[in-house]
């Protein structure tokens, strides 16, 4: 695992206590419901995660205020993780209906959950609180370069199962989806990551490319 993307010391206590804090301010006893966060603790160490992982959840509950619907959303928006698939965001949704009923939470409160978790397939959003969370969710994308290039190391070792060509053109499609977007960013808390946001993944995609050519004329000269 890359070193920047594991917990700080005290990051597992930290979170701990932000999900017990979270659960009393519901009126909800937390002892009752252990079993459940450790769920979510084991879902978010599993060995495919190399970028989304605890140290992800810690980093979004540090940029995010503290309302019920935006933590809950941090913590189940990736708690099905399975980079085979296509459908995580409805598994985790689904997850976290299921979860959130059992605690007995208000429905409008699973609902805002869900609709948070959902728009995470792409990253757009109409009402403010579920664009912040996206907003928070792609801050490392105008991260300071070495990071950057730390997190899509990571994002390759999650999809190492893919053949580099294939992983290549699928990346730099997603880039691209990026960089034709008017704004990345939809709200002005994080309106200041734009320009080294679109540098990041002007930089990434030019390597990607690079490669790509790279290795189309190594197969043309055999």
């Amino acid at each position: 695992m890359e070193p920047g993307f594991k917990l700080p010391p005290g990051g597992r206590k930290r979170l701990i206590g932000r999900w017990n804090t979270l659960l009393q301010s519901l009126g909800i006893e937390p002892g009752a419901h252990f079993s459940m966060l450790d769920d979510l603790l084991t879902r978010h160490t599993e060995p495919q995660r190399y970028y989304h992982n605890l140290a992800h959840l810690d980093t979004l509950l540090q940029l995010l205020p503290a309302k019920p619907h935006l933590e809950f959303a941090v913590w189940f928006h990736d708690a099905v993780y399975d980079p085979t698939r296509a459908d995580n965001e409805a598994q985790s949704a689904g997850l976290a209906q299921e979860s959130l009923e059992r605690l007995g939470a208000e429905p409008l409160l699973i609902q805002k959950v869900m609709r948070i978790i959902l728009a995470t397939q792409n990253h757009q959003a109409d009402d403010p609180d579920t664009a912040l969370f996206l907003d928070a969710d792609l801050s490392i994308l105008g991260a300071e370069p070495k990071t950057y290039r730390a997190y899509a190391r990571a994002i390759r070792q999650e999809y190492a199962w893919v053949p580099e060509a294939l992983f290549r053109e699928r990346r730099a499609q997603v880039l691209q989806k990026f960089l034709s977007r008017e704004r990345i960013y939809q709200t002005e808390a994080f309106a200041h990551l734009e320009p080294p946001a679109r540098e990041n993944l002007a930089q990434e995609l030019e390597t990607l490319t690079q490669h790509t050519s790279e290795a189309q004329q190594a197969s043309a000269s055999q």
